[in-house]
């Protein structure tokens, strides 16, 4: 009898200790589909003759609003304030299930780590940096206006167009409001540390309506460390037109990208701004027999992002983005780009948009002239973020759709 009184007492015990032990820990699975439809004007088409035209086009599309996405996140709290956190996470195409970046399972986010209130959180895997989570927060794309209403190709990743491999990242906790985060990525390249590395930092201001930002972030060989290289390559300049292809822009030596920004909340009208100036080195859409190793390109960028609550359910915006692009040796050309858009939430869980983006090149153009690729010309070729390049120097595209968080 008393052996049995003491299995069974310890059979309670176990149970409390396993009852205690999941009530200490979670896991949640959580996503969100998007899907709309798109018209955009002037898509360049290349024809078999080598000449190209363009034509409005209509497409299905997918992770407008925000990115179509599942994922898995964890905590255990081990005590002492501190817990025990993972999150995966990957992007789709809601349009054909397909998955982003030649399939790669958790594309977006592959990490775990420990958060103390006291000292921070610390992560180790594929994750975003702190750069771009603190300045990606001031821009229309972010917020309402899709990804389509990105700066020029993301090229400076306020956007997240790429995330980092292999990384240690560190955020600070709240003093006052103020907040520090940083973040390693090692190039993982026996007998070469500086290939494939990258590195960024942030400070970010937040108390009550008032928000500030800055930081910088810098990538060796940003094609082959994270736009998965040439043939997985993920990122949002076009490479479907051979004699109009932006996409080796981002096949340089190194990206180093300065910003900072703001935001302030009036009532129900909030204003955000923000700057970026990002330099390409050595990129090899420059290259040449006479100049083999490409050239230098900066980029400078501002964008004033307004939007407006008119009721709880439904959201105005309004942006202006003004790029400025720069080559080594060469004359800058101008990328002037619109957003207007409205959100209307159902519920908690699901909301429709509709957004029209609209963009002009100018200056000196930075695309390769059609009639003449030998000439080293360039003309000025429009291109709204994720989409095929215009035949001309404006374009058009108009997107509306639905979201639906689970």
């Amino acid at each position: 009898m008393a052996n049995t009184v003491k299995r069974t007492a310890l059979a309670l015990a176990s149970c409390a200790l396993a009852m205690s032990a999941h009530a200490q820990s979670s896991v949640t699975l959580y996503g969100t589909v998007d899907a709309g439809l798109i018209y955009s004007t002037n898509q360049q088409t290349t024809h078999a003759d080598g000449t190209t035209s363009g034509h409005a086009n209509w497409q299905l599309s997918g992770g407008n609003l925000v990115p179509s996405r599942w994922g898995m996140t964890g905590s255990e709290d081990i005590g002492g304030g501190t817990s025990v956190n993972f999150t995966l996470e990957n992007s789709f195409f809601s349009q054909n299930g397909a998955l982003l970046q030649g399939g790669t399972l958790f594309n977006r986010n592959a990490w775990a780590g420990v958060a103390n209130s006291r000292y921070g959180t610390l992560t180790l895997g594929r994750q975003y940096d702190p750069f771009s989570d603190d300045l990606g927060a001031y821009v229309s794309s972010n917020n309402w206006a899709t990804l389509y209403g990105a700066h020029f190709g993301d090229v400076d990743n306020l956007n997240e167009a790429f995330n980092f491999n292999n990384s240690i990242k560190y955020v600070s906790p709240s003093f006052g409001g103020f907040t520090l985060g940083g973040l390693f990525s090692f190039g993982g390249v026996a007998g070469n540390f500086s290939q494939n590395r990258g590195w960024s930092l942030a400070a970010n201001y937040a108390n009550g309506p008032l928000s500030l930002s800055a930081g910088y972030l810098e990538l060796r060989n940003p094609l082959q460390a994270a736009l998965g290289g040439e043939t997985g390559y993920i990122g949002d300049f076009s490479c479907s037109n051979p004699n109009a292809s932006y996409c080796e822009l981002q096949n340089a030596q190194r990206i180093s990208i300065f910003g900072a920004g703001g935001s302030y909340a009036f009532d129900k009208v909030s204003v955000a701004l923000s700057y970026t100036h990002t330099r390409l080195s050595q990129s090899l859409y420059f290259a040449s027999a006479a100049r083999p190793q490409g050239a230098d390109i900066s980029f400078d960028i501002a964008e004033l992002n307004t939007s407006w609550q008119y009721s709880p359910a439904l959201q105005f915006g309004f942006a202006y983005i003004f790029n400025d692009a720069h080559p080594e040796g060469g004359s800058s050309t101008r990328l002037h780009q619109i957003n207007l858009g409205a959100v209307y939430s159902l519920s908690k869980r699901t909301a429709v948009y509709a957004v029209a983006i609209g963009q002009k090149s100018s200056g000196a153009g930075l695309a390769v002239d059609n009639g003449d690729a030998t000439s080293g010309a360039t003309q000025n070729l429009a291109q709204i973020p994720n989409l095929v390049n215009s035949n001309t120097d404006k374009q058009l595209a108009v997107i509306a759709g639905i979201r639906h968080n689970f």
